[in-house]
């Protein structure tokens, strides 16, 4: 049997009910491997901008979407402090990026090499569900890493 080895954890995290699940999870792993680093990233889906726009409305979402991006990145800035603090954990950083979930937490774990991915699972409902799928169901079927989905 082959041993397992844990050395980073990216735990994908949104602010929501279920993502902080999640990073009660991750941080508790983090905690319990020693040397074990934890990155925690916040994907901040963009107000769409509308085409072809001649008002100036464009200007104005792409203010919004910087302003929000900015709250996202002060904020998950306040649960990295926490949880170095509270939680003694002295490897663990984050970032907040832009864009759509699925392939923005793909291109993080080809980037920051994890071991392993912890997220939330939100319920969807049946017809969404079956329409678009969650971000962890597509996250996990194409990550070259195991992921633990947290309920």
């Amino acid at each position: 049997m082959e041993e397992v080895k844990i050395k980073k954890i990216l735990c994908s995290y949104d602010f929501s009910e279920e993502s902080r699940k999640a990073l009660d999870m991750a941080f508790f792993l983090t905690g319990a491997i020693k040397g074990c680093e934890l990155f925690i990233l916040n994907v901040y889906r963009p107000i769409p901008t509308p085409v072809g726009d001649f008002t100036g409305a464009t200007d104005s979402y792409l203010e919004d979407n910087e302003e929000e991006l900015e709250k996202s990145r002060k904020r998950l800035h306040e649960v990295v402090e926490n949880i170095k603090r509270e939680h003694n954990i002295e490897k663990c950083n984050g970032d907040v990026v832009m864009g759509n979930p699925v392939e923005e937490i793909l291109h993080a774990i080809d980037n920051e090499k994890p071991d392993l991915v912890i997220m939330g699972n939100k319920k969807h409902g049946f017809k969404k569900g079956i329409i678009l799928g969650s971000v962890s169901e597509r996250v996990s079927a194409n990550s070259p890493v195991s992921v633990l989905i947290a309920r």
